[in-house]
């Protein structure tokens, strides 16, 4: 996958990449100014239970003509594999984009992206966790409205479902996220 934005272009990790990987660690940790995300995803990747790869997605500038290298990028976002009451579904976490760039669509780009390619593949839903005022503008609305619930959410307003299927049953209840999370 390789999509093309006004600034951005957006493409989902490559498998074993360690330039991927260390692109993702440089994002998430200027981003959260902590290793925790970082940390996060690298303990996803070795979860084959809730680590979808297609659904890590990088975004670079689009302003350098394509050449025979990729620029490092400048942001990304991660969907995978959560519980809802039993049921799969889809959590939207970490996303982060390097503070200099912040502002630029670079943010709005994998968010659209990840959501496009869980959309295409036939998920019906997705969760985040995120600043209620933010997560809106790509459809996000409050979960609780949907019947779900995290007893780790502090901020309830701040667990949000982007319904991708109007069609599927969305599943209520509670969200078990992966041990990596450590709750």
């Amino acid at each position: 996958m390789q999509r093309t934005g006004h600034l951005w272009r957006t493409r989902s990790e490559y498998e074993d990449s360690a330039d991927d990987h260390a692109g993702i660690r440089r994002v998430l940790e200027a981003a959260f100014e902590t290793t925790a995300e970082a940390d996060l995803v690298d303990e996803l990747r070795h979860d084959p239970e809730h680590w979808i790869q297609r659904y890590s997605v990088l975004g670079m500038t689009a302003a350098i003509p394509d050449s025979e290298f990729e620029t490092l990028p400048a942001a990304h976002a991660l969907a995978h594999r959560c519980i809802v009451g039993g049921h799969p579904g889809l959590m939207l976490a970490p996303t982060g984009v390097l503070p200099q760039h912040q502002g630029e669509g670079a943010g709005t780009a994998v968010i659209n992206a990840v959501l496009e390619l869980a959309k295409d593949d036939g998920e019906a839903f997705v969760l985040v966790y995120g600043y209620p005022h933010y997560y809106p503008r790509f459809g996000f609305t409050p979960a609780a409205e949907a019947g779900i619930t995290a007893q780790w959410a502090t901020q309830k307003p701040a667990l949000q479902i982007r319904i991708l299927d109007d069609t599927a049953t969305i599943p209520t209840g509670e969200v078990e996220l992966p041990k990596a999370y450590g709750i």
